[in-house]
Protein backbone atom coordinates (compact mmCIF):
# COMPACT_ATOMS: atom_id res chain seq x y z
CA UNK A 1 0.00 0.00 0.00
CA UNK A 2 0.98 3.30 -0.49
CA UNK A 3 1.76 5.79 2.28
CA UNK A 4 0.51 9.16 2.19
CA UNK A 5 3.46 11.22 1.65
CA UNK A 6 3.53 9.70 -1.69
CA UNK A 7 -0.45 10.71 -2.65
CA UNK A 8 -1.29 13.76 -4.42
CA UNK A 9 -4.03 15.49 -2.71
CA UNK A 10 -7.39 16.15 -4.73
CA UNK A 11 -6.97 19.65 -4.38
CA UNK A 12 -3.85 19.87 -5.92
CA UNK A 13 -5.14 18.27 -9.22
CA UNK A 14 -6.15 21.71 -10.70
CA UNK A 15 -2.70 23.07 -10.59
CA UNK A 16 -1.80 20.21 -12.29
CA UNK A 17 -4.16 20.69 -15.20
CA UNK A 18 -3.38 23.95 -15.53
CA UNK A 19 0.11 23.72 -16.52
CA UNK A 20 1.18 20.21 -16.81
CA UNK A 21 4.04 18.59 -18.92
CA UNK A 22 2.59 15.89 -20.99
CA UNK A 23 3.38 12.16 -21.89
CA UNK A 24 1.73 9.75 -23.64
CA UNK A 25 1.80 5.63 -23.80
CA UNK A 26 -0.63 3.41 -25.51
CA UNK A 27 -2.08 2.80 -21.74
CA UNK A 28 -2.00 5.45 -20.10
CA UNK A 29 -1.26 9.93 -20.21
CA UNK A 30 1.20 11.35 -17.32
CA UNK A 31 0.96 14.41 -15.90
CA UNK A 32 3.63 15.94 -14.55
CA UNK A 33 4.30 18.84 -12.30
CA UNK A 34 7.60 20.68 -10.79
CA UNK A 35 7.37 21.66 -6.90
CA UNK A 36 9.24 22.67 -4.20
CA UNK A 37 9.61 22.13 -0.61
CA UNK A 38 9.16 18.38 -0.74
CA UNK A 39 11.22 15.15 0.17
CA UNK A 40 9.57 12.51 -2.03
CA UNK A 41 8.14 12.11 -5.59
CA UNK A 42 4.15 12.06 -5.33
CA UNK A 43 1.61 10.17 -7.84
CA UNK A 44 -1.88 9.78 -8.30
CA UNK A 45 -4.05 7.26 -10.33
CA UNK A 46 -6.86 8.28 -12.19
CA UNK A 47 -9.05 5.68 -14.13
CA UNK A 48 -12.70 6.53 -15.64
CA UNK A 49 -16.13 4.91 -16.05
CA UNK A 50 -14.90 5.25 -19.57
CA UNK A 51 -12.10 2.45 -19.01
CA UNK A 52 -14.05 0.31 -17.31
CA UNK A 53 -17.98 0.19 -16.37
CA UNK A 54 -17.69 -2.12 -13.47
CA UNK A 55 -15.64 -1.20 -10.26
CA UNK A 56 -13.60 -4.00 -9.86
CA UNK A 57 -11.68 -3.73 -13.07
CA UNK A 58 -11.16 -0.24 -12.59
CA UNK A 59 -9.56 -0.89 -8.67
CA UNK A 60 -7.62 -4.21 -10.23
CA UNK A 61 -5.97 -1.63 -12.81
CA UNK A 62 -5.54 1.21 -9.87
CA UNK A 63 -3.77 -1.36 -7.66
CA UNK A 64 -1.53 -2.46 -10.11
CA UNK A 65 -0.39 0.79 -11.24
CA UNK A 66 0.68 2.00 -7.45
CA UNK A 67 2.17 -1.35 -6.73
CA UNK A 68 4.48 -0.38 -9.36
CA UNK A 69 4.81 3.03 -8.16
CA UNK A 70 5.42 1.50 -4.77
CA UNK A 71 8.44 -0.33 -6.10
CA UNK A 72 9.80 2.23 -8.86
CA UNK A 73 9.64 5.41 -6.88
CA UNK A 74 12.75 5.74 -6.03
CA UNK A 75 13.32 6.23 -9.56
CA UNK A 76 11.80 9.29 -9.65
CA UNK A 77 13.13 12.63 -9.01
CA UNK A 78 12.06 13.94 -5.83
CA UNK A 79 10.27 17.43 -7.00
CA UNK A 80 7.69 15.65 -9.31
CA UNK A 81 4.14 15.33 -8.74
CA UNK A 82 2.59 12.38 -11.45
CA UNK A 83 -0.96 11.95 -11.96
CA UNK A 84 -1.41 8.73 -14.41
CA UNK A 85 -4.53 8.89 -16.48
CA UNK A 86 -5.01 4.94 -17.63
CA UNK A 87 -6.80 4.64 -20.96
CA UNK A 88 -9.51 2.92 -22.59
CA UNK A 89 -9.19 -0.61 -23.54
CA UNK A 90 -6.39 -1.29 -20.75
CA UNK A 91 -9.00 -3.93 -18.82
CA UNK A 92 -8.34 -6.18 -21.81
CA UNK A 93 -4.38 -6.32 -21.57
CA UNK A 94 -2.78 -8.44 -19.24
CA UNK A 95 -2.13 -6.20 -15.30
CA UNK A 96 1.45 -7.83 -16.37
CA UNK A 97 1.93 -5.79 -19.47
CA UNK A 98 0.23 -2.21 -17.56
CA UNK A 99 3.10 -2.70 -15.12
CA UNK A 100 5.95 -3.30 -17.62
CA UNK A 101 4.93 -0.39 -19.44
CA UNK A 102 4.94 1.94 -16.28
CA UNK A 103 8.18 0.51 -15.04
CA UNK A 104 9.91 1.64 -18.64
CA UNK A 105 8.44 4.81 -18.60
CA UNK A 106 9.90 5.26 -15.49
CA UNK A 107 12.97 3.82 -16.60
CA UNK A 108 13.48 5.79 -19.55
CA UNK A 109 13.59 8.96 -18.08
CA UNK A 110 12.49 10.80 -21.33
CA UNK A 111 10.44 12.99 -18.85
CA UNK A 112 13.70 14.44 -17.29
CA UNK A 113 15.14 15.67 -20.37
CA UNK A 114 11.28 17.22 -21.45
CA UNK A 115 11.17 18.62 -17.56
CA UNK A 116 14.82 20.56 -18.15
CA UNK A 117 13.07 22.81 -20.78
CA UNK A 118 10.37 24.42 -17.98
CA UNK A 119 12.60 24.88 -15.49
Amino acid sequence: MFAKKFSIPKSEFTKIKKNPILFHSSTFSVLLRIRENLDNPRFAVVISNKVSKLSTHRNRIRRAVRDDLRRNWKKVKNNLDMVFLIKPGVEKKPVTDIMKEIEVFLNKKEYEAKIGKFK
